[in-house]
């Protein structure tokens, strides 16, 4: 009798399981490739809704573009989910959902492009964006949850944004601004910097020039700036809990305490306002 009370039970969690709709499973996966032949110096779009963008350069007159769909909820999840190329300056490749609700699918995208063409955007969530030598000129590169690292961009400038993850832009031919809530920012090798922030998260750049007055906040983290010998700007430095030091910079001080510095950097200039509420501020020569 009481097998018998063991396998009904058996048999009803079985078919409630059964019955159950949205229950995750093995991951299942779709691919998808095309190569669209584009013309010289024309631009290029991505626009993802869920997962990474990862943006390459090749040899040659071609964009090969290369997508994974993936989900647990199976195939009928990824059917919702389409690839869309659209040829023309600029080229558009697109995630698009073709259902009436958002499917829980994320999409992976490995992009490769020719030397010149110029990528204007990149835009997702909940995924990286990886650039490598990509050229680039007043392009924006948002992701919500994720890295954003960028090494070798030849061009103009840069804008990088997420909401958690850090921020790393090194080989830039232009001006950076970096944006992101948390995670540390990295600038190495650009031509200039134009605002750095983060909420929480250590700061590291170098600045060759400026073109106007600079932002470089962070609410939690140490911040370390070497700043060009020949850079004219004025510095104001301020840290709540922390110290700051100068190193061998020539600054000249106009104000000088255990959490605030302000002076000039050979003729003075545009600002650049350094913050931190708690940790240190560095400032070295580069």
């Amino acid at each position: 009798m009481q097998g018998t009370r063991y396998a009904m039970l058996v048999l009803l969690v079985l078919a409630v399981v059964a019955g159950c709709v949205g229950v995750p499973g093995l991951e299942t996966t779709e691919g998808f490739n095309q190569t669209v032949t584009v013309e010289p110096d024309s631009d290029l779009v991505v626009i993802n809704r869920n997962g990474g963008v990862t943006v390459n350069v090749r040899e040659g007159e071609t964009v090969v573009v290369s997508a994974v769909k993936r989900s647990v909820y199976g195939q009928g999840e990824l059917d919702m989910v389409r690839i869309q190329v659209t040829e023309g300056d600029p080229l558009r490749i697109e995630t698009v959902y073709t259902g009436t609700v958002n499917p829980r699918v994320s999409v992976d995208f490995t992009i490769e492009v020719p030397p010149t063409l110029v990528l204007q955007m990149v835009e997702s969530s909940n995924g990286p964006i990886d650039l490598a030598g990509v050229r680039v000129n007043a392009t924006e590169l948002r992701t919500s949850n994720g890295p954003v690292r960028v090494r070798g961009a030849p061009g103009g400038d840069i804008t990088a944004a997420t909401s958690n993850g850090p921020i790393e832009v090194r080989g830039a031919e232009g001006y950076v601004t970096a944006r992101t809530s948390n995670g540390g920012i990295t600038v190495e090798g650009s031509t200039g910097v134009a605002e750095l922030q983060t909420s929480n998260g250590p700061i590291a750049a170098e600045i060759p020039a400026v073109r106007g007055d600079v932002a470089i906040t962070t609410s939690n983290g140490r911040v370390a700036l070497r700043l060009a010998e020949d850079l004219d700007a004025r510095i104001v430095a301020t840290t709540s809990n922390g110290r700051i030091a100068a190193g061998d910079l020539p600054l000249l001080a106009s104000e000088s305490s255990g959490t605030r510095i302000a002076g000039t950097l050979g003729d003075g200039g545009a600002t650049i306002a350094v913050t931190t509420s708690n940790g240190n501020i560095d400032l070295s020569g580069l």
